[in-house]
């Protein structure tokens, strides 16, 4: 049996051979202390008897020369562990990993955020209830499976959660608390997506636990910049779970399907980080688990139980994918092997990409429709009643602007004329397909917008937003039906999206402006900023609108782009006198 370093330093093969292999929870154990504290002592209590671990000197040195991070199994009050959480399973997505964390990697805007020494730990938060038998092995739809395999991420910021009455310990302790005993109705995100015999993934929800990491930095949040999007605190590098961003279990590894990291400043704010894996829920459904955790962390009901009927969403008799356009199963390239060269040879960028947020004013989205509408008006008179929606006016002007930011100033041949631009907009269907509220899972798929960069600059901004319009409008009912059916037919072939195929002039928007990002209080306090935590990609521009914490109607747009397209972006003033820039 192969052992792992990790397993030699912790006596783990040997605890291995002791504990079932398979199995569903196993019977309670009368009490479990955890794995704590991998710097000193790892002691494993299973009733009347103690098995102490020590360590070599030798051997403490090799460990803290990889990363000082604190792994255990959580034994929070509530919740008995049982045999199956701390089972080869669970201990593997624990320990295993490509590489090991470096603290010294954590860096927003030159400053590095040094972990106070002793400060990071990482724990599994199991659901105060064990989940119902029947509910053992969740059925993925086909709109779960046909998602990107990544984590969609979210991070929230709040400022004197730490003060002279309240330690960093008690916010951790009432974090956990109530996470556990929220993982009861949303027990998807206890569980692990494993590889069936098919080949196919399925949940399986076997309480095996959420990730769970706590660090304290010894900077303070004005140091850094303030709130923004820092995805070096999502805590998925800590988690160790690959290299991403595409994050896929196989035979041998379950994919753990939630991940919070909880990071406290030295002037006492906080930032909570919270990644769910997109096969399992989509922005909607995550927010609300984040909403329902925090109700929870405040003592309310749930406003809102999750359905886990996945089986709604189950393909037609007879399968009719006639209506699917935009989706593949090629791959161009591999997601997690991308680096500088090959997106220079794609694309022409010659700097890595960045992620900035710019505001966007209440007033200004209302100038930006009325501009767009007024510029189709006058081309068309059958629109004249109609006037754009907030999101196609908005994606109109800034699928311009950073097709403007793509193009060199001698760009100027036919080849270069007729180069193609997709835009491809997320689309929620959950009123579409008249979903039952509450229903927790995937039902997005995206529209995808065609033209030549030609046409997107000759033409005003009402030409892009209406080819946006048409596209969305394009996804109905029985869209979504057919697209359904279609991944059907595909089989275990890997169904996605084409924006993943992208090579560096398509751009992926997603509209989160509705969801309820500052409603989320675990209290103390309503977030100062909160926002999508996504690392940046290289292959494709990205736009993510967020709600601003100025208030309904005001915005903050996440913008994904080189570095060397962003600077001429920012001096573009079409674009510059309609977002302000470091909207924190």
């Amino acid at each position: 049996m192969l052992v792992h370093k990790w397993e030699k330093l912790l006596g783990i093969s040997q605890l291995r051979t002791e504990l079932p292999s398979s199995g569903r929870r196993g019977r309670p154990l009368a009490h479990v202390s955890g794995i704590v504290n991998l710097l000193d002592e790892v002691e494993l209590t299973t009733g009347p008897g103690r098995c102490p671990v020590s360590r070599t000197a030798e051997e403490e040195e090799e460990e803290e020369e990889a990363a000082a991070v604190v792994d255990q199994v959580d034994s929070i009050p509530g919740p008995k562990l049982t045999i199956e959480a701390i089972s080869r399973q669970a201990i593997d997505s624990m320990m295993s990993s490509t590489a090991a964390f470096n603290p010294a990697d954590m860096t927003v805007n030159g400053v590095r955020m040094r972990p106070v020494p002793r400060s990071m730990r990482k724990s599994l938060v199991l659901p105060a209830e064990p989940t119902a038998p029947e509910n053992e092995w969740l059925y993925l739809s086909n709109l779960d499976r046909v998602v990107t395999a990544t984590f969609s991420s979210v991070i929230h910021f709040y400022e004197n959660a730490v003060t002279a009455e309240r330690t960093f310990q008690q916010v951790i302790d009432g974090l956990k608390r109530s996470l556990s005993r929220v993982l009861v109705d949303f027990y998807p995100f206890a569980g692990r997506l494993e590889v069936g015999t098919d080949g196919l993934i399925n949940l399986h929800c076997n309480d095996a636990g959420a990730v769970f990491v706590e660090a304290a930095v010894g900077v303070e949040l004005a140091e850094v910049g303030g709130p923004q999007a820092m995805h070096v605190l999502s805590g998925l590098e800590v988690a160790r779970l690959g290299k991403g961003p595409l994050y896929i279990p196989d035979q041998l590894t379950p994919m753990p399907t939630l991940v919070v990291q909880v990071t406290r400043f030295k002037c006492g704010a906080i930032a909570v980080a919270t990644n769910w894996h997109h096969n399992v829920a989509d922005g909607s459904s995550g927010v609300h688990f984040i909403k329902s955790w925090a109700e929870v962390a405040t003592g309310q009901p749930l406003s809102l139980v999750p359905i886990h009927n996945r089986m709604l969403l189950k393909p037609r008799t007879p399968l009719n994918p006639s209506l699917v356009q935009g989706y593949s199963t090629k791959s161009a390239h591999n997601l997690n092997q991308v680096d500088l060269h090959s997106v220079h040879k794609f694309s022409g960028a010659t700097q890595p990409p960045v992620i900035r947020s710019f505001a966007l004013d209440a007033q200004t989205v209302r100038q930006l429709k009325s501009q767009a509408c007024g510029a189709a008006c006058e081309q068309d008179a059958a629109q004249r009643s109609q006037t754009f929606t907030s999101a196609e006016s908005i994606s109109g002007h800034l699928w311009q602007s950073m097709t403007r930011a793509r193009r060199h100033a001698d760009e100027a041949s036919d080849l270069d004329r007729q180069t193609l631009s997709k835009y491809f907009m997320f689309v929620d269907g959950r009123k579409k397909l008249d979903m039952p509220a509450g229903y927790f899972g995937n039902v997005v798929c995206s529209a995808c917008a065609v033209s030549t960069e030609e046409e997107i600059l000759r033409n005003p901004v009402s030409y892009a937003a209406g080819l946006v319009r048409a596209a969305c409008r394009s996804i109905t009912a029985d869209y979504f039906r057919s697209l359904i059916d279609w991944v059907e037919v595909q089989g275990t072939a890997p169904s996605k999206s084409e924006h993943v195929n992208s090579v560096g002039r398509d751009v992926a928007s997603t509209f989160w402006t509705t969801f309820p990002l500052y409603e989320i209080e675990f209290g103390f306090g309503r977030p100062i900023w909160a926002a999508r935590n996504s690392p940046p990609r290289p292959l494709i521009d990205g736009i993510a609108m967020m709600p601003s914490p100025q208030g309904q109607g005001n915005m903050v747009a996440l913008i994904n782009l080189h570095a060397d397209r962003m600077e001429r972006m920012q001096k573009d003033p079409q674009f510059s006198s309609v977002f302000v820039a470091d909207a924190l």
